[in-house]
């Protein structure tokens, strides 16, 4: 008879006969450890055995993962278990490189090394752990904890609450060593006890008896229930860590950039980075004056000798000249060995154009490419392939290597991405490299060369969890007939990724694809990446203008007055202390944002103080000569003017060139009728659902003589008309990106606050969207095609 084919009622009356066997179902937990001691013998198949319990077949609870969870965030720091399974160094694994290290104590005797009372992720194997066999699950093992394990733990449960939850407190170790009265524990920050249903062991009992009001008992649903509830009430809610403890050598990214300084951040973008980081795992999100501390959680700000520097990581992924310190922190890129480009700023930077870089015909060209008899056309390589290579460049190269990252476009055949830098010895060890060099990708094998890079790209959305690129490389490259390689070249300590394209007829794909056409479409609208979280209003006596001429303005950067009432972005404080002499109520009102968002009356004075703090920007772009079209009520517009009564060329990159001259303010006709046709935008405050920003439309202003003004209405009428059919998607398109790159000045995100207001920011380029279009698919020309 097999294990399996045993019925419950058979095995519970086998039990009922043995005479260590504890009948009371109340108590049915207590005999594990007397059924370790009478049935599992002899004590090396115990071993065994307790380690086929152990090894996780099934999907851990989610109870697990919303604890792992509160330790991201910091709201758990030790988790204290007389458990041997290992789900708990699984979920915190997980969570890699996140949290940084899990440390464990007690695996075996006299296993205290890295305890510490600080660690912000921590295990304490009270009976040990399986793996090693000191797991204690022996009646008599279990009878008395180690005196040197409740020493080390003493000063922890001193100083810090306890929470005990899916433990009966059957086990004296527990209840009697580190619990009861032999501990010496007052545990005056409280133990909370969390119980399900039925009657307390008599343990437990005799504990709330001992402790009287620092123990609490809390009614639970179960293990899963409680920590899903506790995440969810406490989501985007984290206690400050400070920076990570250091490892004895810490990895290159982790050390301090020599010589740098914060000034040499782009503060804007380290905000921004933070902001997604924060959004992409629940949480609490830093504004400008908390970004420094979120920088130290991160290890992105370092104590070098008593000096707060940014470490290299923090330089490479915000610095404003990165190349200053790390020149070798750059891309070269060929096509057929020529139309060499380097890349260089930060990694923000580069990933943007390097990926600009792979859309070019000329690297990812347009193939027709032969499946299941008949011809498609589709793009040589797949994008999220180049998107994973990409990535990789960047972030797994060996920064100490002086020696820069290198992409070779071959227009017929492939592209190779070649990386500095041997793989680190824990991945090399486990790859099997032929005469070539090359070998396959081992799914989730990774051993992270920076981590820190590795945990804000995640963070940012724009990498998958650790371990799996290379291998997603592999699946995109054979879904479209391709192929992918990897090597180190004998005599070389340089990593190569090679993708090749299919042939221009290949065989029919196996792999079943996405059939439906998708289309990107770009919204003209920059969204606000970070908006200030409340908004401070007061009561005032006068318009602007008179209170400008009662109190100094300019430290409280721009804001409104409307129906009376004063409106800034600014600090209550600092709004009180400059207004008070026009105030006409006792305090500043500070009110959260979504709630005037809520009421359209308040959401339209709100657009309007956003509005403003936009045109401050255009303001400042004038010394570029762009101005705001005067008296304009309603549909707010801006123009270029000419340069000294004449054409105006702006300089501009686009997505595949630099230094693109483009004539902003063109002279047409010819003197004495001669007027100019000035490129401009509409903009105005937008939501689009939940998101902020600012929309834009391109037009054309027609100017007089003086290119700067604007011709009489009708006449303005006649030639827009007649301008229009000149406009087409693709000119549309390269207007936007355009405006994109002008009002952001190139840089991924802009300030529009400043000053005391450091937390409105904008995103420097348009909102894009992946959209199918269904219908006519293939044969399907009979169906109508749904626009997108």
């Amino acid at each position: 008879m097999l294990p399996e084919q045993v019925k419950t009622s058979e095995w519970m009356a086998w039990l009922g006969d043995q005479p260590w066997f504890i009948r009371d179902p109340a108590r049915l937990s207590e005999n594990f450890p007397l059924a370790v001691k009478h049935l599992l013998r002899p004590q090396a198949y115990r071993q065994r055995l307790l380690l086929d319990l152990i090894a996780a077949n099934a999907e851990i609870g989610s109870g697990y993962r919303h604890l792992a969870e509160l330790v991201l965030r910091g709201l758990v720091g030790t988790i204290l278990t007389t458990n041997f399974d290992i789900c708990l160094p699984r979920v915190l694994n997980d969570k890699r490189p996140h949290i940084r290290h899990v440390a464990e104590v007690n695996r075996g005797p006299d296993d205290f090394r890295e305890f510490d009372i600080f660690n912000r992720a921590q295990i304490v194997w009270l009976h040990g752990k399986a793996e090693q066999y000191t797991d204690r699950n022996l009646a008599e093992e279990v009878a008395q904890l180690d005196p040197k394990l409740v020493g080390v733990l003493f000063p922890l449960l001193q100083s810090t609450p306890l929470i005990v939850v899916g433990y009966r407190g059957a086990e004296p170790s527990i209840m009697t060593s580190l619990l009861g009265e032999t501990g010496d524990l007052a545990f005056k920050k409280g133990v909370f006890w969390c119980h399900r249903s039925g009657d307390l062991h008599p343990n437990v009992e005799a504990l709330q008896d001992r402790l009287s009001s620092n123990f609490k008992l809390c009614d639970i649903d179960g293990f899963d229930e409680l920590f899903a509830d506790l995440d969810k009430e406490l989501a985007r809610q984290q206690r400050n860590l400070g920076a990570p403890i250091a490892d004895a050598m810490p990895d290159f990214d982790d050390r301090p950039m020599e010589g740098a300084t914060l000034a040499d951040l782009d503060l804007d973008l380290a905000l921004h980075t933070a902001l997604q980081y924060s959004r992409k795992l629940g949480l609490r999100e830093p504004m400008a004056g908390t970004l420094k501390v979120f920088l130290r959680e991160l290890g992105l700000l370092v104590d070098a000798g008593g000096v707060e520097r940014p470490s290299i990581a923090a330089v490479l992924l915000f610095g404003r000249e990165p190349q200053r310190f790390l020149p070798h922190a750059v891309v070269t890129a060929t096509i057929d060995g020529k139309k060499r480009k380097v890349f260089t700023g930060n990694l923000s930077m580069q990933r943007s154009e390097l990926l600009e870089w792979l859309e070019q015909p000329d690297v990812n060209p347009i193939l027709k490419v032969k499946v299941r008899g008949k011809h498609e056309e589709r793009r040589a390589f797949h994008e999220r392939a180049l998107i994973e290579l990409c990535i990789n460049l960047l972030v797994h190269r060996d920064y100490d290597d002086r020696r820069p990252a290198t992409l070779e476009a071959r227009g017929n055949n492939g592209i190779s991405f070649q990386n500095p830098g041997r793989l680190p010895e824990r991945v090399a060890d486990r790859l099997t490299l032929d005469a070539r060099g090359r070998f396959e990708p081992v799914h989730e094998l990774t051993s992270p060369r920076n981590r820190a890079l590795c945990d804000v790209f995640y963070g940012m959305s724009v990498m998958e969890r650790a371990g799996t690129g290379l291998s997603d490389v592999v699946k995109y490259a054979k879904e479209g007939d391709g192929d992918a390689i990897f090597s180190i070249p004998p005599g070389s300590e340089d990593f190569r990724a090679e993708i090749l394209q299919p042939e221009a007829s290949g065989r029919s794909s196996p792999v079943a694809r996405e059939r439906r056409p998708i289309g990107t479409y770009v919204v003209n609208l920059m969204p606000f990446s970070s908006l200030p979280p409340t908004v401070s209003r007061v009561c005032v006596s006068g318009n602007m203008q008179a209170i400008v001429k009662k109190v100094p303005l300019d430290g409280i950067g721009t804001a409104l007055v409307h129906s009376g009432e004063f409106w800034s972005f600014a600090p209550a404080p600092l709004l009180h202390a400059v207004l008070k002499p026009v105030m006409t109520e006792q305090n500043v009102r500070e009110t959260p944002r979504d709630v005037l968002a809520a009421d359209p009356d308040s959401a339209h004075i709100l657009s309007w103080l956003l509005r403003k703090h936009f045109e401050s920007h255009l303001h400042a772009l004038r010394g570029q000569g762009l101005m705001i079209e005067p008296n304009r009520k309603s549909n707010r517009r801006a123009y270029f003017f000419g340069e000294k009564n004449g054409p105006r060329m702006m300089i501009y990159d686009t997505p595949h060139r630099r230094g693109v001259p483009r004539e902003v303010v063109k002279q047409r006709g010819d003197s004495p009728r001669i007027w100019f046709e000035n490129e401009g935008i509409a903009y105005e405050i937008a939501r689009l659902g939940s998101v902020w920003g600012v929309r834009v439309k391109p037009f054309y202003m027609f100017t007089g003589p003086d290119a700067r003004t604007p011709l009489p209405g009708y006449a303005r009428t006649a030639k827009a008309t007649r301008r229009m059919k000149f406009d087409r998607n693709q000119s549309v398109e390269s207007d936007l990106t355009f405006w994109g790159r002008f009002l952001s000045r190139g840089a991924p995100v802009v300030n529009l606050g400043c000053g005391p207001v450091r937390d409105l920011l904008l995103e420097g380029s348009f909102m894009s969207l992946d959209v199918p279009e269904e219908g006519l698919l293939d044969a399907d020309g009979d169906k109508d095609q749904m626009s997108a």
